[in-house]
């Protein structure tokens, strides 16, 4: 199975345009032919994106989406931070 991290972007164009190539890719993860990947973070951020009142997405739309991206997504824990420490 393919594991796919889809930008937020993918998501925003995948609502605009049904029809659309990005759709496709929504409609495919949907159907089990791949697999989306993504951390908490990521879910944030596609929440914050496609909430943006410049879009006007139904909020029942949005949820029903990122509830289908949870379902049959991969949750990913983010790796820890690395610190770099100041040369000399």
């Amino acid at each position: 199975m393919t594991r796919v991290v889809l930008d937020a972007n993918v998501l925003v164009s995948a609502l605009i345009s049904p029809s659309g190539n990005e759709s496709l890719v929504v409609l495919a993860a949907n159907q089990g032919l791949l697999i989306p990947c993504f951390s908490d973070e990521m879910a944030m951020e596609y929440t914050e994106v496609l909430l943006r009142p410049k879009f006007g997405f139904p909020r029942d739309q949005i949820e029903a989406l990122l509830s289908m991206l949870r379902s049959v997504g991969e949750l990913v824990k983010s790796p820890a931070p690395v610190r770099i420490s100041p040369g000399p």
